[in-house]
């Protein structure tokens, strides 16, 4: 996690998919693995339990049937992930990362390659940069493995800022920094030894990508559906190729800001999952994606026709939208 130039550019917080279980919604783990399978080869590198993958909303038994899939080696095998910590204290953090690390320790057989933690700032909008700062220190002190620092103020309303991540970063295991603010001021401020910058923000592809641009790689929502032309961009850049990595780039940008704009528009749920989830939905069920039941959140809200239809007229011609989809291939 912690060396750039071995590390592969494109990183993916992988949605989970959900089934009804009696009176409660609980994890189709079955769903998720064929959905995490249908992204590979293309995708080897995976955020359990992400803001995309509901690790806000998720209980621990829920995380516990997640991670079991990562002894599955038609599932997880040559992969890396890292785990979401997505708790909204410093206490909480620090109780859901022991139960974490003792959860992995006693799986069996591991088939993924386990890298890390991904931990959010407290959500305090009135956290200073000392609170932060003793906030992952915490963090660092009750654990033992890898901490990535995700930097997500839509969620908890403040903001690590450059100068407290390079003194974060005198620890060896701070080795990444994901932000999805869109704001990349971090990032700009300049590059710190050992720790690898991702981008969550979508759009601008091209962009933000070193070494013109302040970051290393992405971690992205739409890898969930695009990551097989998120792959293809990343060649075309390695191969210099920057008139068509320009051109989809673009056109990759328009049709995410559509797709994230149609999802945006519902009253329930985080936008960046239910939008790939209503994507991720034609790519499974193909052109029978309408006689399918309506995909389901952890809230226990069901997608609308709207939602999915809008999905269509945006992205129904691509190949991954019709066909058989990948769930009856």
């Amino acid at each position: 996690m912690t060396n750039p130039d071995q590390t592969d550019r494109l990183w993916v917080p992988a949605l989970c998919h959900y089934r009804r279980d009696g009176g409660r919604v609980a994890l189709d783990s079955q769903r998720t693995a064929a959905h995490l399978r249908a992204m590979q080869p293309a995708v080897r590198q995976f955020l359990l339990a992400g803001s995309t993958g509901d690790g806000w909303e998720m209980a621990m038994d829920e995380l516990e049937a997640l991670l079991r899939l990562t002894t599955d080696a038609a599932t997880f095998g040559d992969t890396r992930f890292l785990v979401g910590i997505l708790r909204p204290t410093t206490e909480e953090v620090v109780e859901r990362a022991r139960q974490v690390e003792r959860l992995l320790e006693g799986l069996k057989g591991r088939a993924g390659q386990f890298v890390g933690f991904a931990v959010c700032p407290p959500i305090d909008a009135k956290a200073s940069q000392p609170d932060i700062r003793a906030h992952y220190e915490a963090v660092l002190a009750a654990t033992s493995c890898p901490i990535a620092a995700y930097q997500l103020p839509q969620i908890t309303h403040c903001r690590i800022e450059a100068e407290t991540l390079r003194e974060l970063a005198a620890n060896p295991r701070l080795g990444m920094f994901k932000d999805t603010s869109g704001e990349d001021t971090v990032a700009k401020a300049g590059r710190i030894q050992g720790v690898t910058f991702v981008r969550g923000a979508e759009g601008g592809y091209l962009e933000a990508l070193g070494p013109s641009g302040p970051y290393d790689g992405w971690l992205l929502s739409t890898g969930n559906v695009f990551g097989r032309l998120l792959r293809t961009l990343l060649d075309l850049h390695a191969r210099g190729e920057a008139l068509t990595a320009q051109r989809l780039s673009n056109v990759m940008s328009e049709l995410v800001a559509g797709l994230f704009a149609a999802a945006a528009e519902l009253p329930f749920g985080n936008p960046f999952s239910n939008a790939n989830r209503a994507a991720d939905h034609l790519a499974a069920h193909g052109d029978a994606w309408r006689d399918q039941p309506l995909p389901l959140t952890i809230s226990g809200n069901e997608l609308p026709t709207s939602l999915l239809q809008a999905a269509f007229t945006l992205l129904g011609h691509l190949p991954r939208a019709g066909g058989q989809g990948y769930l009856r291939a």
